[in-house]
Formats: structure tokens, sequence, C-alpha cells
């Protein structure tokens, strides 16, 4: 059973969250598909090893509390990731279901639906130990998260005066609406866990923060984009699709007005979400990919492809810009395949990627990597060290899942580096097939379900 989603007419004008979400009768009734494999490709297929078999075992037996301690023990954000973690290529697409006639378990919903309807984890006494996270992104969350729940004084230092990151500012609404992301950040404060916003962090305050605080993570991920470097480059009308997608987050500035023909260079996600938030600004939208079509959603998921053409977006495929044109705005591509090609277009957005800031003077003093990650070692540790590091500033850009995984190993290393106790039985993490032993039965009833 896949989520419903929101009637087409309707999703194609507004931003509004277009997976409309299951029911409780629905999700149990997926819970009910599950057939409890022995040996869970489903758990294999997840970035973060989550016990999906148990979960959703918890879930259809009526215990949501418990299902969603099972969950956050490896991801401790299922309504983001119920969301916009890539199920079909990941835990659903090792589920033994898939090839059956009503195909794969929809782990994604079911989670999302647990996520929703769970009460934020209870604030524990604070131990002492003081832990500075700088960037707010989905590892550092993880890891404030994880080390806030045994007791230490965790401090977020984010440079924007907007925490979340990428999941705040480079997913749509339509996709991950703000509201869920503001109430995960509300249950994080619940924890004890202080922010800060606005806090620029370079080499001589890392400096300084290291001093102050026992550990430091460092979660600040890849924030600049690739250029396309090609004629033309500096026409108006011609940006990156980062720079439009955090304009329309953070501050509601469309910057595409309605009739406008649009032209997307890239179709991997940020290129087809750019491409979908153009298309409900009233854009008359063209994504255009130098892969082929059966090539070129590898590393994306079907589900979003089919509903961005449902919506109306074109796709040109096979084709590579060579230059923009136009007399200080851009007014068309100019495009190769097999002959030369031209795309009239008032504004052209390229999402080719994302790239180290050789600028950014906090990672200074962490790379000794030629492409700008910073290196740590098998324990996450940088160069420095109580400084601890993961995510995307480390291996470049990767999904949401494996940022939060990541985060949560980082977490654990802090807790040996601090204490010498063993990060399982200080986090409560056993192995998969101990979960249910180790997760107690809470008498909870949610109201909300």
């Amino acid at each position: 059973m896949k989520v419903p989603l929101l009637a087409l007419a309707e999703r194609k004008t507004t931003f509004k969250e277009v997976e409309v979400g299951f029911t409780l009768d629905a999700a149990i009734a997926e819970a009910n598909r599950c057939i409890q494999c022995k040996e869970p490709g489903c758990i294999k297929g997840c970035p973060a090893g989550v016990n999906i078999p148990g979960f959703i075992k918890a879930f259809r037996e009526g215990d949501v509390v418990k299902a969603v301690n099972i969950i956050r023990e490896k991801n401790f954000f299922p309504s983001i990731c119920g969301r916009i973690c890539q199920q079909e290529k990941q835990c659903e697409g090792a589920c033994i279901l898939g090839k059956s006639p009503q195909g794969a378990v929809c782990i994604g919903g079911i989670e999302r639906f647990i996520g929703d309807n769970s009460p934020h984890p209870p604030r524990h006494n604070l131990v002492g130990k003081k832990i500075a996270i700088i960037g707010s992104g989905p590892s550092g969350l993880a890891v404030a998260a994880y080390l806030s729940q045994i007791g230490m004084h965790v401090t977020v230092f984010e440079g924007t005066n907007s925490f979340g990151g990428v999941i705040k500012y480079g997913v749509p609404e339509f996709r991950l609406p703000k509201s869920v992301v503001a109430k995960e950040l509300a249950g994080l404060h619940e924890l004890g866990i202080d922010f800060e916003p606005n806090a620029k962090v370079n080499e001589e305050s890392l400096e300084s923060i290291s001093t102050r605080f026992d550990a430091v993570f460092v979660g600040t991920g890849v924030g600049k984009s690739r250029v396309l470097d090609i004629p033309g480059s500096g026409l108006k009308g011609v940006m990156s699709a980062m720079k439009f997608l955090v304009n329309l987050n953070q501050s509601n500035i469309p910057m595409i007005s309605p009739g406008e023909k649009v032209v997307i260079i890239g179709a991997g996600y940020v290129g087809i979400d750019s491409a979908r938030s153009a298309l409900r600004l009233g854009g008359d939208v063209t994504c255009m990919t130098f892969a082929e079509e059966k090539d070129a959603f590898k590393n994306v998921s079907p589900k979003d492809y089919e509903e961005a053409k449902e919506e109306g977006v074109k796709f040109l495929f096979g084709v590579k810009a060579k230059e923009f044109a136009g007399n200080e705005k851009v007014e068309k591509i100019i495009y190769e395949n097999h002959v030369k090609g031209e795309l009239e277009c008032t504004k052209a957005i390229y999402a080719i990627g994302q790239e180290h800031d050789d600028e950014d003077s906090l990672k200074a003093p962490l790379r000794t990597e030629k492409d700008g990650c910073i290196q740590v070692n098998e324990k996450h540790q940088t160069i420095l060290p109580n400084v601890f590091a993961a995510g995307d500033c480390v291996h470049g850009p990767k999904t949401v899942i494996h940022a939060i995984n990541a985060g949560r190993e980082a977490a654990q290393q802090i807790i040996k580096y601090l204490d010498g106790k063993t990060a399982d039985a200080a986090m409560g993490i056993k192995r998969i097939d101990e979960a249910e032993k180790v997760v107690p039965k809470v008498d909870h009833s949610n109201k909300d379900i």
C-alpha cells in the first residue's frame, strides 16, 4: 500500500505536503503485511541499520512508544526520515515482498506515522559533561540528541538564525513541512539542549570552544554549490539551486514569476525539488540532464520523478548545457546532444552538486584532505583530540539518514573518549536481535492516535 497523495490539481498550485500520510487503520494494515523475516533484508538495506521488523511488530501490537524507542536506537528522527529517506532504494528496496503483487511493505509510511504520533523522550538529569555541537544539520542534531539523553550539557552553535541545516533550508515544504522540523527541534529543546543562533565559529573560536567544552562535534556539512562554469553564467536569472531553495524556504522570496520559462540543469534530488518548486510558483519548467532516462534516476526515488512528471515538469535527457545566452539577462540555454539545440528561458537554475568551501576558516585547521573534507580517524576524531566530526563535512554529500547514522556513531565515540565506558552500555544500544529485550514496555496512551 502506498502513502496517499494530495489531489493532483491542488498539489500543482500549493506547497502543501504531497504525501498525506496513513490513517491509524491504514498504518496497522500495512504493518500487518510484514512477515517478520528471520534474516531481514530491510535492516541491511537501511544505512542506519534500524531494527525495522522490531518496530513494526511493536506497533502492530499496539505499543507505539516501544516502536518509536526501537527506531530511535539508530535514528532519532522518524518523522523526518519517514518522509525524505530513499526507502525505495534502501529498506523497501530490500524487502522480500518487493516482488509480490502488492509490493514491498511501506516502511517509510509506517515510520512516519509512528514518529508523528509519539511523545518526545523524557529529559534526563544533567551530569556535568559539556558538549559543543557546531552546525545544526542532521549529524549535529543526532549527536546532540544522543548525548543529551544520557545527561550531558549540550550546546548547539549555528552560523545562521535558523536551525536544522539542509532539512530546514534545502528540502521544500511539499516534501518536508517546516512544522515537522519545528516539532523535532522542540523535542530536542525539551531534552535541555541549548541552541545558539548566529554563532560564527572560525579557527580562532574553535580553539576557544575546544578548551571550554569537554568535547566538540563539527557537523557543518558542505555549503557551497558547484558552479556551472560555461559562457554566460554571470547573466541575471542564472542561479544555483541552493540559492533558489534557501530563498524560498527562509525568506519566502519566490524568485519565479507566473508564466516564466524556467530550465533546471540537473535531475538529482535538488534538481527535481527545484523543478517542482518552480512549477508551484507558476513557472513553465523543463528539467534537463546529461544522463539518459534509463540512468538518470539511479540516485533518486522513482516516485519523486513520477510525481514531478504528473505535476507538469518536462524532462530533457541526454543533453549537456554549453552556454547561457542573452543581453544582461538569460534568454536561452544552448545545449548539445547529438546535435545542437536551444531552450528559451528567463530563469536558469543549475543543480550539479555541492562542494566544500575553501574559504571556510572553521575547517582550515581540521583539513588534511585535498578534496576539502575534514579528516578523522576510525573514532571520528580530528587532529584535535577532543574535537570530533562526521557527516557531509567528512565524507562529502550523502543522504540525511547517512548523516544521522554518522552522528550517532560519533556520539558513541565521544562517550568512550570522555569516560571510558562502552558506548553500547551508556546509550542502551544492544545488538539488533536483542532490541526487544532492552526496550521497556511503557504504558502510555497517545491521544493523537
